[in-house]
């Protein structure tokens, strides 16, 4: 069974420990699925591609970073 997250759990943890793709994606596994408050079915790729193209995180020595500025808090 396929795990459904939202993007906060993913934005949280980087907020604590940045980490790079494949860091996440032993953290989460491979079968998971992310979903924001306005998309669904997100894989690993897709989500990072969403949250850097609305510059809620970015890259920085290999590393996601959240830019704080730019996170919801709800």
């Amino acid at each position: 069974m396929m795990s459904d997250i939202h993007a906060h759990n993913l934005l949280n943890l980087l907020n604590e420990t940045p980490m790079n793709r494949d860091e996440l994606a032993t953290h989460f596994g491979t079968d998971v699925r992310f979903h924001t408050c306005k998309l669904n079915d997100l894989d690993l790729d897709a989500l990072l591609d969403f949250l850097l193209k609305r510059e809620k995180i970015h890259e920085h020595e290999g590393k996601f970073i959240v830019n704080k500025a730019r996170i919801c808090n709800h």
